[in-house]
């Protein structure tokens, strides 16, 4: 006896959104998240400019933090950015790397 089974196909539309995006990948959290990288690369920047005192220095940093920012906090198509993957490696090298395995057979 065969029984013939009914297969109940399901379709799942590609490239739904939870939140609404600016542009592809960059949401609401990766804007906050640059805000903050941006305020540090600015502080790093100003006390570049204070050991230099070179105008350019600071221009050329100020937008290197601006689109450098924008461009770590950005997702792909693995829905990972760049600071989310530094956030894993060092989660993993925090966690437990040795094992001791001890045996109680005889």
């Amino acid at each position: 006896m065969q029984e013939t089974k009914k297969e109940i196909m399901l379709y799942i539309p590609m490239g739904v959104k939870l939140e609404q995006e600016f542009f592809t990948g960059f949401g609401k959290k990766e804007l906050i998240r640059s805000i903050i990288t941006m305020g540090i690369s600015f502080i790093i920047s100003f006390l570049i400019y204070l050991f230099n005192t070179s105008q350019s220095i600071l221009i050329v940093s100020l937008l290197s933090s601006i689109f450098g920012s924008i461009m770590i906090c950005v997702k792909d198509t693995q829905n990972q950015s760049v600071l989310d993957y530094i956030i894993n490696i060092i989660n993993f090298y925090k966690e437990q790397q040795i094992y001791n395995y001890v045996s109680n057979y005889f």
